[in-house]
């Protein structure tokens, strides 16, 4: 859009006639994005080019654009100096969180009365440090202070944009009275634990009839919130969590219960579970179903494993993924390795901290060709092993690496190895929570990182 603008104004009437039509240019995006595949990030707009924007094309549109996508290093420029009187929807891309709050929380600025006055809906994507704890007081903070500005906001999208690489807050430990809103009905989150969700549901959103939700870790519930109140005004629920729990039974089915008038559930869990390795029709009929008189939507896809048993998991109907393990037999890994359809992309995530008995290797060349996210921290070193060797499997798309920092330094010899540096070379994203301290050799390892 921010092309488009630069090179055709004014070149003739006609080009004009078409750029500032209004149905063009309600919804302006002031962002260069380099997104591949999954990943999207910002890129400033140049200054020659902003200038000529700001001069000659903001000034008569601006009353046109209802819809506006800025990024941080032109957002002064844009916003603040031009009064958008339609506007109502707002996005804030590739932000800093310190730098984020500093708007939100610092003096009347011209964001915070904008906020206040006409956005009513609003969405916030937070910029991924390469290295970065998932959890942050800092996103609290921002979001406890986007409920309180904002006074007519009906529709929240926070920090959801990057998919995978969730960045989670804690609502558990914020207070009733600092975390409310009147008139929010539509809410899309990442939290950090099943407390964070109950308390999103506990009426302090009073309005809320949309909840898509991602929650890190379902493995505790505090018995002070009550998980017994029938949520009248719940219409959709999203409920996203791809780390296995053992509390569907204990926490997820009495929330579903309390969803009386909903008319569209969605489930992505992965589920541990005693007596049975899987959740059929019947189960989900008298669990949740039955208690749900009025939905029209059902979508789910929950993966069940069985405790002190080897972990079965039924494969989707990916051709790579079938291919490679199912009908090949690729080794012990088979059974153990859990992949998630995503909106544009594929997951693995392996789960076995043991070692492999027999490393058998495959005859033929197994090639994952949409694999885009490999995540590794609940791996033995011998799958990091398998996975980044070019030698049996091959990942031409994969981007995004989660993996312990003992078990990728074991893996490369210290970044030194030939093996693993097809693989690792073309890497933009590596996730590693705990702190290290980068070798020499550690960025001509990674060199795109």
């Amino acid at each position: 859009m921010v092309d488009v603008l630069y090179s055709l104004v004014d070149i003739n009437e006609r080009f004009n006639r078409l750029i500032f039509n209004p149905l063009y240019i309600y919804n302006l995006d002031m962002t260069i994005i380099t997104t591949k595949l999954i990943f999207r990030h910002s890129l400033s707009i140049d200054n020659q080019i902003l200038d000529r924007i700001c001069e000659d094309v903001l000034p008569r549109i601006r009353h046109h654009v209802n819809k506006l996508t800025l990024e941080p290093n032109s957002m002064e420029r844009i916003l603040y100096s031009f009064n958008y009187s339609q506007l109502y929807s707002l996005s804030l891309v590739d932000f800093q969180e310190e730098m984020l709050l500093q708007y939100l929380t610092e003096g009347d600025t011209i964001l915070r009365n904008l906020l206040a006055e006409q956005i009513t809906d609003l969405t916030i994507d937070i910029h991924i440090k390469l290295i970065s704890p998932p959890l942050s007081k800092t996103l609290s903070n921002i979001f406890v202070s986007i409920l309180s500005i904002c006074k007519r906001l009906n529709h929240l999208n926070f920090c959801q944009l990057s998919n995978y690489r969730c960045l989670s807050i804690e609502i558990y430990n914020l207070s009733l009275t600092s975390c409310m809103s009147s008139t929010l009905r539509t809410l899309i989150i990442n939290v950090e634990t099943f407390n964070d969700c109950l308390c999103l549901l506990d009426g302090r959103l009073q309005c809320l009839s949309t909840l898509i939700i991602h929650v890190e870790d379902i493995s505790i519930a505090s018995s002070t919130i009550d998980n017994t109140k029938k949520l009248l005004k719940l219409k959709h629920f999203s409920l996203i969590s791809f780390n296995r729990t053992d509390k569907y039974d204990n926490f997820v089915v009495p929330l579903l219960r309390r969803m009386i008038n909903l008319e569209e559930l969605k489930l992505y869990l992965s589920i541990l579970r005693i007596n049975s390795t899987y959740v059929n029709g019947v189960q989900l009929y008298d669990d949740i179903l039955i208690y749900m008189p009025r939905l029209k939507k059902f979508y789910f896809c929950i993966e069940a494993s069985v405790y002190n048993k080897d972990i079965r998991i039924d494969l989707p109907s990916n051709e790579d993924i079938q291919n490679s393990f199912m009908q090949r037999g690729y080794g012990p890994i088979g059974s153990y390795i859990q992949p998630i359809l995503i909106e544009r992309g594929i997951k693995l995530h392996i789960t076995n901290n043991k070692p492999q008995k027999e490393k058998q290797k495959s005859s033929t060349l197994i090639i994952f060709r949409h694999l885009v996210i490999l995540d590794l921290i609940d791996a033995h070193i011998d799958y990091a092993e398998q996975f980044l060797f070019d030698k049996n499997i091959h990942l031409p798309r994969l981007l995004y690496l989660r993996i312990r920092y003992e078990s990728l330094r074991m893996v490369t010899n210290n970044f030194t190895n030939d093996e693993a540096r097809l693989t690792c070379g073309k890497l933009k994203y590596l996730e590693i929570h705990e702190p290290f301290v980068r070798p020499k050799n550690f960025h001509e390892y990674f060199p795109v990182l």
